[in-house]
């Protein structure tokens, strides 16, 4: 008996099995010792995250180039007040798109969409490319817009593809690969030097980066069909269109289209006061307190903001914040450098020169890629990371508030520096986020909502900004102006030598009754002296908006170790197998 006995347990297995899975789970569970045993990534999903870094790169290149050479286009196809909205069309489409195509992508599966934004930005390069007017210009604008909403989508996409140990990581090489696209304005002013086609050249580069990224989703990026997301459920495509939140989806791009317009005409196109900026801002408002009704109270299968995610502050609500004011310092920094470095500093005619100064934005940012490379996934502790950047960069900006008209070296090496602080907060956000989520179906909208805060903080931010130096020196001009040339022999009309402070250039000075040369130096000094005081008061509000990131950074909540694990939320379809193993 006994004998039996031990023949029994001699033939029972005792190995340690992992836990049983679905049959459809698209999530892989990882033995006991998932610390000893980190998981391989295979070659064809390494090659699916080379395409989204493509795809990633691409996206910025339209996003930086045309801005650099906006006032080449206005000379060659203009003149035409129209022109910055070659580039507020592109924030005014990718603010709304990346958080709706992320929830679309959710239900009905990413990788058409992804080929759809990168088909629909090398439009837009074409567009650009061949443009005879600014009209047409803007129109490549709006498609490069609609396709980098898509296209931001890539931070999802990434790190559903890796085990959660990897998400940080991932998110490090993608922020190192932007190293190309942070040279985007040198290079954008490289073309206008030496190529004879000059600007166009910008997006004939452009169109070749988003063919060669839209072939290489083709063939690498294959992540679960439709058919696969919804194997379980056995959902149709009719079905879930009707199922979707589609007043949600109206209220959403309504507000987001109606705030954007409002800012980007505030100031510039109409007054505030203008019934063309109030109304939008004030309707826009509207929208967004019925988006907040409409989406708690109604019983929605498929809301396009789902109410869970709000709930968790300090996993998601309060990193919308952080990111939020990240933003407004990191779109209105590339208005607001190259226009304090131009009137200031930059006494050079030299294309080139011109260019390194407008790429001190992008330096910072190769910086801080060797830090999300190396540094953010090993040190973890995600809510000091967080705060940490947020704070040097509050406390960096009261330096730039003291900068004055000799103050270069200062000037350049805190932009560096306030740049290099202000990216690696979403790549921390993007991981925070996503590995908070309950549900890691929802990553799409979780994620592209942090990036929609992210613009329409940067689009509040240079409406506010410009609207607040403009106004400031159009304050100070004119008696900063009387004082300075009191002493200089000036006996012309001074309504003519003001109104000649516009354009600020020798030409225009010369045409002024009356000038000589120490008028000129004398006038030229004061509109530098003007703007030293009107970029000190937006700093300085810009400090505000810091303290209210930095409190927001402190509530959030960093990382659990048990959740950098080795699951993985899906798999390519040419993998799927090894999820189900």
């Amino acid at each position: 008996m006994i004998a039996d006995e031990k023949t029994r347990l001699e033939e029972v297995d005792f190995t340690p099995k992992a836990p049983e899975t679905s049959r459809h789970a698209e999530v892989s569970t990882s033995p006991t010792s998932d610390i000893e045993q980190r998981p391989h990534i295979t070659f064809k999903t390494k090659m699916a995250i080379f395409s989204l870094i493509m795809m990633y790169e691409s996206y910025l290149f339209t996003l930086i180039m045309p801005a650099a050479i906006l006032a080449y286009i206005n000379a060659d196809l203009g003149p035409d007040p129209k022109y910055p909205w070659i580039t507020v069309c592109w924030n005014l489409g990718a603010a709304i798109i990346v958080t709706v195509g992320g929830r679309l992508a959710d239900i009905f599966g990413r990788r058409w969409f992804l080929l759809t934004g990168a088909i629909a930005a090398a439009v837009g390069a074409l567009v650009g490319a061949t443009g005879q007017s600014i009209t047409q210009m803007i129109v490549s604008g709006v498609l490069f817009g609609f396709g980098g909403g898509f296209q931001e989508m890539c931070f999802a996409c990434a790190q559903e593809l890796v085990p959660n140990r990897y998400r940080f990581a991932t998110l490090g090489i993608m922020i190192f690969a932007n190293h190309v696209s942070s040279f985007g304005p040198l290079i954008a002013y490289a073309f206008v030097a030496y190529t004879e086609i000059g600007w166009r050249a910008c997006y004939w580069f452009c169109f070749a980066f988003e063919m060669v990224t839209a072939v290489m989703l083709w063939f690498f990026y294959t992540p679960p069909t439709f058919e696969t997301k919804h194997e379980d459920d056995g959902k149709g495509k009719w079905q879930l269109v009707k199922e979707m939140d589609h007043v949600g989806l109206c209220l959403f791009t309504a507000g987001c289209l109606l705030l954007l317009l409002g800012l980007n005409w505030g100031g510039v196109t109409y007054p505030w006061s203008s019934a063309h900026v109030v109304a939008p801002i004030t309707i826009a408002f509207a929208c967004f307190i019925a988006l907040g009704f409409w989406e708690v109270y109604p019983a929605l299968k498929y809301p396009i903001l789902p109410p869970k995610l709000f709930k968790k502050w300090r996993e998601f609500t309060a990193l919308l914040v952080v990111c939020f004011v990240a933003g407004m310092l990191y779109y209105s920094m590339n208005v607001l450098w190259p226009r304090q470095s131009t009137l200031l500093f930059l006494n050079s005619n030299d294309t080139i020169i011109r260019g390194v100064y407008a790429n001190m934005v992008s330096f910072g940012t190769i910086i801080a890629g060797w830090y999300c490379v190396s540094f953010m996934p090993m040190l973890g502790h995600e809510r000091w990371q967080l705060t940490g950047f947020i704070t040097v960069q509050t406390a960096l900006i009261g330096s730039m508030a003291s900068i004055g008209i000799n103050d270069k070296a200062q000037a350049i090496a805190t932009v560096v520096i306030v740049a290099a602080c202000n990216l690696p907060p979403s790549p921390l956000s993007f991981g925070m986020v996503s590995l908070g989520l309950d549900d890691q179906t929802d990553i799409g909208v979780a994620v592209g909502l942090i990036s929609t805060f992210r613009l329409i903080g940067g689009a509040v931010a240079t409406s506010i900004y410009v609207s607040i130096y403009t106004s400031r020196y159009a304050a100070t001009i004119s008696p900063t102006l009387q004082r300075m040339v009191d002493e200089t022999g000036f006996s012309g009309s001074f309504s003519a030598l003001l109104k000649a402070t516009a354009l600020n250039t020798p030409a225009a000075y010369a045409k002024v009754p009356g000038i000589n040369p120490e008028t000129v130096q004398a006038a030229m000094l004061a509109v530098k002296t003007s703007y030293v005081g009107a970029f000190r008061v937006v700093y300085l509000v810009a400090i505000a908006f810091g303290v209210c990131a930095i409190a927001s950074a402190l509530s959030t909540r960093s990382v659990k170790k048990s959740t950098k694990s080795n699951a993985q939320a899906v798999h390519l379809e040419s993998e799927k197998e090894i999820g189900r193993t």
